[in-house]
């Protein structure tokens, strides 16, 4: 493979590849949530049924359609070490996206035999989509372990069969290489038993394994791992009824394939998505036609992509037939946005691979790929802001219907954010209090009835500025000590950010607690100094508390925090 021509370019989408893991790491940062979301509450649930399960029945009780014994595992371990404050969720996401990175990267370097500028532009690309914040959902949601680790467990699957491929052809390795094809078998069963669509990759590893010419035992090891690991999977096994196949439903399961992965391209243009999905797998046809010669010049990186395309579209096509019912649209779901990007990442790697094999023209054509790269990163990073923006509502949503339920005043409407039941949230509250689960860990939910003076250090008035802006009784309640609902918003000048969080006080004591991150229009005249939207709060004041007005205060970031006043509700 002859060396890449344009150093400067590589190491600039290299830069752009680590910015955007940066930029990832940021989303998930400042759009933290303790409180578990909608599928997240199985593990809440799991821990409140005590002796009612056994562990082994929940890893194994079916999920809808699928087996998540490998992401349950996680959930447990959430559970059971890190009091369920999904933080070790968030932060093994991120280190499987950067271990697939490193599998992807080091497959370049000894499969591909990529090397300085060329190797260095594949890591950039392959990391501009592996962290792109198009799929924040994956990011910021901790149960959503299951949707990054089939990718993983694919990309180490394919590696093992691929090195089992050359290392029994070579006379010193035909005798060791039985590793390979164990590592192979166990990664597919990881994927296998981390979401549904890991059973796809059977077939294919047999059929991969025939192509390749492998011995009989080998495609026998996997033509038999496979059956019994489908065999075991589908027993007992409930899946959704299938919907009834006619011209339409075909139709309609066609479009939403080509929306699913024309959706990394556009925003929400479905027409320009199923054109873009079209153009993508004729790409794919193109590059699956071409297996046998990569499998005959012995190019394992090649055969390696183009097997991973063949996973993202059998992954494509069965997400197509369960959910079209549910309208195109649902195809442009952040959390699908991982596979598309995976797909889009291998073909933009063969086009690298391919450019880079043109000999002659190697020195117009790998540039020219380099530039086209360039420029959608610079797409990318405009567009970064919608996600970011996305993500750090729905945490703001769901940190308030966390103060919902630590001051236990219910907002029914806030709380549907974090489960389209909140009743069914509200009955694990008991629990999640009593363990100091999720957001009832945190310390902050434990100075309701304290003193202010003894919970934090007062600050000065010109250390901060705020406002109420409502105020507004619940449970029907009309006037009096009744509980409250508060918004306003509020600024640290100190630290020139927004405080941690907000406390409201009546007659000293602390009666009631507000999340911050609320969108607030910047108005340098009213709010001098203010330097984000991200200003705003709501908060819940209990009932019954001492007659008198509530003072809400500010909490300033600190090591004693400090309380600001801001506000007082009269």
């Amino acid at each position: 493979m002859r060396p890449n021509t344009a150093p400067f370019a590589s190491c600039v989408i290299l830069l752009g590849g680590i910015a955007t893991i940066a930029f990832s790491a940021y989303l998930v940062v400042v759009s933290y949530s303790s409180l578990p979301y909608w599928d997240g509450w199985g593990q809440i649930d799991f821990g409140a049924q005590g002796r009612a399960q056994s562990t082994l029945t929940w890893l194994w009780t079916l999920h809808s359609e699928h087996r998540l014994v490998i992401p349950r595992l996680f959930l447990l371990a959430d559970l059971r070490w890190f009091h369920a404050t999904q933080v070790f969720l968030l932060a093994s996401i991120f280190v499987i996206q950067l271990l697939h990175l490193a599998l992807l990267g080091w497959s370049m370097r000894v499969f591909g035999g990529w090397r300085g500028s060329l190797w260095r532009t594949g890591v950039g690309l392959t990391a501009f989509c592996l962290f792109c914040p198009s799929q924040w959902e994956n990011f910021t949601w901790g149960f959503q372990t299951c949707f990054v680790l089939p990718g993983f467990f694919a990309t180490l699957s394919w590696i093992g069969l691929l090195l089992y491929w050359l290392r029994s052809g070579e006379e010193l390795g035909r005798y060791s290489s039985w590793k390979y094809l164990v590592l192979s078998i166990g990664a597919a069963l990881g994927a296998t038993y981390s979401l549904s669509n890991g059973n796809l990759l059977w077939p294919l590893l047999v059929a991969s394994a025939l192509l390749l010419r492998l011995r009989l035992a080998a495609v026998l090891s996997f033509a038999i791992a496979g059956i019994v690991s489908t065999a075991v999977y589908l027993n007992n096994y409930f899946g959704p009824a299938a919907p009834p196949s006619s011209a339409e439903t075909l139709v309609q399961s066609l479009r939403y394939l080509l929306a699913y992965f024309g959706s990394s391209w556009v925003g929400s243009n479905i027409p320009v998505a199923e054109v873009i999905g079209v153009a993508g797998l004729a790409a794919f046809l193109v590059s699956l036609l071409r297996l046998l010669s990569y499998i005959r010049s012995r190019r394992p990186f090649s055969i390696q992509l183009v097997l991973t395309l063949l996973f993202c579209v059998g992954t494509g096509m069965v997400t197509a037939m369960g959910r079209s019912g549910f309208g195109v649209s649902q195809a442009f779901s952040s959390r699908y946005q991982t596979v598309s990007l995976l797909f889009w990442c291998c073909l933009g790697l063969l086009v690298l691979g391919a450019a880079s094999a043109l000999h002659r023209w190697s020195s117009v054509a790998v540039p020219l790929a380099q530039v086209l790269l360039l420029a959608i990163m610079l797409v990318g990073a405009k567009r970064a802001e919608i996600p970011l923006i996305r993500a750090r509502v729905r945490s703001f949503k769901l940190n308030t219907a966390a103060m919902s339920l630590v001051t236990q005043v219910p907002d029914t409407e806030q709380l549907q954010w974090a489960d389209s039941h909140p009743d069914y949230v509200l009955s694990l509250t008991p629990y999640m209090r009593q363990e100091r689960l999720s957001v009832f860990s945190e310390p902050e939910s434990w100075v309701l009835g304290e003193p202010l003076d003894s919970a934090f250090r007062l600050a000065v008035p010109n250390e901060c500025a705020g406002a109420l802006e409502s105020n507004v009784a619940m449970g029907g309640a009309a006037s009096g000590q009744a509980p409250l609902r508060i918004t306003g918003w509020a600024w640290d000048y100190k630290h020139r950010r927004p405080p941690a969080s907000i406390v409201a006080v009546a007659n000293s004591i602390i009666t009631g607690l507000g999340a911050m991150g609320d969108w607030r229009p910047l108005d340098q005249v009213t709010r001098p100094g203010v330097t984000t939207n991200y200003i705003g709060y709501t908060g819940y004041v209990q009932g019954g508390r001492a007659p008198g007005p509530v003072e809400i205060y500010a909490i300033l970031a600190g090591k004693p925090a400090s309380a600001c006043l801001i506000a007082t509700v009269k």
